[in-house]
């Protein structure tokens, strides 16, 4: 199963500096000293096949071992990093790459790997320039296991994947989750919140859409169970009034398969890249081409497993420069008040009634979405 690496660690830029100086600081402390992260990814299986629910030829997907590493708050310009994996005292690989720290400090970088090395304890890294000090220091390793069942509202099966994404959509870095034929799942991973978790198969826009988890705190072993349907709950973000009531907001940007495939004209059970520009021109003169019309009492909100009272519904046009989607935004007054300054989840159900080629049908979302308190 895949393993990975990671734990942020600020790092003394006086030089000379031994690991003695090195020391840990969240990020939240309001610190400036700079902050390194390494993951590394020690895929189960070295390759996974796709079929799909209609004419496609599978696809082929090659997993290789990788290790990323992203530093906020780093000296600008060119460098030289130098990386070991290393388990306890011994050393399992160790290595060079050049580098640029961008505006911001700012450093990301991908390396493949020939092998897999699930023994590693920690990662040892060094930043090195002519014209400015060293960084240096080392992250020790912390794990949570993620596992769980995947279903399909339809009670049917496509072939399924989890892909998450640790730094969110602007970093290439991506971890893939094999669930199996029954739709469990179970994968080492390291402890942190996630960006992004994207729970998929290959029916998507044919006969099922995604189902996203939002800032998922995987800092704890997890099981979990998600639902795909044929509505998708994208770009959900919670938040409270700082300083004001508990009231809790949930924005979401629902995508109803229903809706889309009333542009297959050629009846093939896909949109095709004409038919999809039909699409966009109607999306220019309407939020709900492609997005569901809701009500309070079409959705369900629960906060870390307790089902809430929606008190407040409403639609929000969404322009993106060219064309129009949906929002909703809605708001709950928790049963409990809420713990700050920790992680809580809360999920949504939707379910909306389409017409699709003279038919009624259900369509079905769900999502969920992190929510720190301050």
């Amino acid at each position: 199963m895949p393993t990975l690496v990671t734990l942020a660690l600020a790092l003394a830029l006086a030089a000379p500096c031994t690991l003695s100086q090195t020391f840990t600081a969240s990020p939240f402390a309001g610190l400036h000293e700079p902050m390194i992260e390494a993951l590394l990814y020690n895929p189960s299986v070295s390759e996974v096949t796709q079929t799909y629910p209609y004419k496609r030829q599978p696809d082929h997907l090659k997993l290789e071992p990788v290790l990323h590493i992203s530093g906020r708050g780093l000296p600008e310009g060119a460098a030289t990093l130098t990386y070991h994996i290393e388990a306890g005292e011994k050393l399992l690989i160790k290595g060079t790459a050049e580098v640029t720290v961008f505006k911001g400090g700012i450093l990301e970088k991908e390396l493949s790997l020939t092998e897999k090395y699930p023994e590693a304890t920690r990662v040892s890294c060094e930043l090195t320039a002519p014209d400015r000090p060293a960084v240096r220091g080392y992250a020790p390793l912390r794990w949570s296991r993620f596992r769980g069942q995947v279903r399909y509202l339809d009670g049917g099966w496509r072939c399924t994947y989890i892909e998450l994404h640790p730094l969110g959509f602007v970093s290439r870095t991506t971890f893939y989750v094999p669930v199996m034929d029954d739709g469990r799942f179970d994968a080492l991973l390291p402890s942190r919140v996630y960006s992004v978790v994207n729970v998929n198969g290959t029916g998507y826009s044919y006969d099922s859409m995604e189902r996203w988890a939002w800032d998922y705190d995987l800092t704890h072993d997890r099981v979990d169970q998600f639902t795909i349907g044929r509505t998708e709950l994208y770009g959900i973000h919670a938040f409270n009034i700082k300083g004001g009531p508990r009231t809790v907001f949930v924005a979401s940007r629902p995508t109803a398969l229903s809706r889309v495939l009333r542009f297959d004209v050629d009846g093939d059970g896909l949109v095709s890249d004409e038919e999809r520009k039909k699409m966009a021109a109607a999306m220019k003169e309407s939020p709900t081409v492609i997005g569901p019309e809701l009500e309070a009492k079409d959705v369900m909100v629960w906060i870390d497993g307790r089902q809430q009272t929606i008190a407040q519904f409403n639609k929000v046009p969404e322009y993106d420069g060219d064309l129009w989607q949906v929002q909703y935004l809605l708001q709950f007054y928790p049963d409990q008040a809420l713990q700050p300054f920790v992680w809580h989840e809360i999920k949504l159900e939707v379910r909306s009634k389409e017409t699709l080629h003279g038919k009624e049908v259900i369509d079905f979302g769900q999502g969920s979405v992190g929510f720190y308190p301050e």
